[in-house]
């Protein structure tokens, strides 16, 4: 066995061992605080970011994905401002909810945190309006996430994604929502937790690889260098490129959504270290992939799915593992953001429709958005789609001000969380998918 393989398969079994089995990890509300939202930043992104960075920004990737991590970094310090000011402010008064019908954690915390939006004025209006965009942005990433796992399962086979891709995605669609609709996905919530013990461990995995690899050529080889990559067009393009990238770092909102079990205290807490931790693999992945797209040269014929290719020059038995991770971590992915929207919608429509049949239009929705886009398209989509969300909760954070800050500091916080408000209203109007 190669000794690339052997640092791959150790790293995953240990990390994975760890995550999965290791009982006070489990029963730790910290932890299950801060891996919801690490979860869902390190998602998908680190299946597309490499790949589509070098060949848009070349040598330049790691400088974008650190402009993408600082400004979702300064709105998730929107967000947590909104958890530890706003949420009391928007609560006063709103009327009691009838609780959630799905048991599904997604489902009951999104449920649950747009219930508790009462009547705050300007406030209080555009958090609702935040909701309904945050469940449109729910139906792109449900469609997205599952057009990353068509395409990543139909590469094993050697079938292109296209229309095979678009069919098997509206199967698994149609099958999520009859079972949503039926019995709820509070059944899927055991899978998801392993299959995101493993999704966590097949990074740590593929980080550790391409350390081993850098290493080997720096220290043994002597063959480490920077290759010239060049980037794909003028300035102004990449940038509106890059913002279309967003997606990629997106996730961490989800501690909103999270009051149902645990403290304002705690998700703040968790949710900055979910975005540190984050920051650091992205930062580290991105840069370590550099020799290795260097020396392969950049692969746009593999299109979504180039990350296959490349791990397998890292480590000869990373192609499998990525490709098995990929399918499970994208359909764990669907559902949770599938349940979360249905809970949105249970608390937006308040009995418009009945309960039961929010995950057919979460499904519904989902299925146009897919034969009418692309994945790279779908990329943009939801990148803008969550920008927007951003957008709302910079406005609802700088009308909170006005009731909670000192006035030494309010200035100065008007003007950080407009400029974040603004940068992510030039994501949602800019942003363009990556070639």
């Amino acid at each position: 066995m190669p000794l690339s393989d052997l640092v791959v398969i150790v790293t995953a079994l240990l990390v994975g061992g760890f995550l999965l089995f290791y009982r006070p990890l489990a029963q730790s509300s910290a932890w299950r605080a801060t891996i919801t939202p690490l979860a869902s930043i390190m998602g998908s992104g680190f299946l597309v970011c490499a790949p589509l960075l070098y060949a848009n920004v070349g040598n330049y990737a790691v400088c974008a994905m650190g402009g993408l991590l600082v400004l979702a970094y300064g709105v998730g310090a929107v967000i947590r401002f909104n958890i530890r000011y706003g949420e009391p402010v928007l609560a006063q008064h709103c009327s009691a909810g009838k609780g959630a019908t799905d048991q599904h954690p997604q489902h009951m915390g999104h449920c649950h945190g747009a219930q508790r939006c009462g009547p705050a004025g300007a406030a209080g209006l555009l958090e609702k309006v935040s909701h309904i965009v945050l469940a449109g942005a729910y139906c792109i990433s449900v469609s997205y996430y599952l057009q990353l796992l068509a395409g990543f399962g139909l590469k094993y086979f050697s079938l292109e994604s296209g229309w095979y891709g678009k069919g098997l995605v509206t199967l698994i669609l149609v099958g999520v929502g009859a079972v949503g609709t039926v019995r709820g996905l509070k059944g899927i919530e055991r899978v998801e937790r392993v299959v995101v013990g493993i999704n966590l461990a097949m990074i740590a995995a593929l980080v550790a690889g391409l350390i081993h690899y850098n290493a080997t050529a720096a220290l043994i080889d002597g063959t480490w260098q920077l290759h010239a990559l060049a980037s794909s067009g003028d300035a102004g393009h990449v940038v509106r490129m890059v913002m279309g990238m967003l997606i990629v770092v997106q996730g961490f909102e989800t501690s909103r959504f999270l009051g149902a079990e645990h403290s304002a205290e705690e998700r703040i807490r968790t949710m900055r270290t979910a975005q540190l931790v984050s920051t650091a693999i992205y930062v580290a992945f991105v840069g370590l992939m550099a020799l290795v797209i260097g020396r392969t040269g950049l692969d746009n014929s593999a299109g979504i799915t180039a990350i296959v290719n490349y791990s397998g020059v890292v480590a000869p038995i990373l192609p499998l593992l990525l490709t098995l991770t990929a399918v499970g971590s994208q359909f764990s992915a669907a559902t949770a953001d599938d349940a979360g929207c249905s809970g949105l919608l249970e608390a937006i429509l308040k009995g418009l429709i009945p309960v039961k049949f929010n995950y057919l239009v979460v499904s519904v929705a989902a299925i146009v958005i897919t034969w009418l886009t692309d994945v790279y398209q779908i990329i943009s989509y939801a990148s803008r789609a969550f920008a927007l969300f951003y957008v709302l909760q910079c406005a609802v954070a700088v009308l909170i001000l006005r009731r909670v800050a000192p006035s030494y500091s309010f200035w100065s916080r008007v003007i950080l969380f407009g400029f974040l408000g603004l940068s992510c209203l030039g994501v949602t109007i800019f942003g363009i998918p990556a070639e």
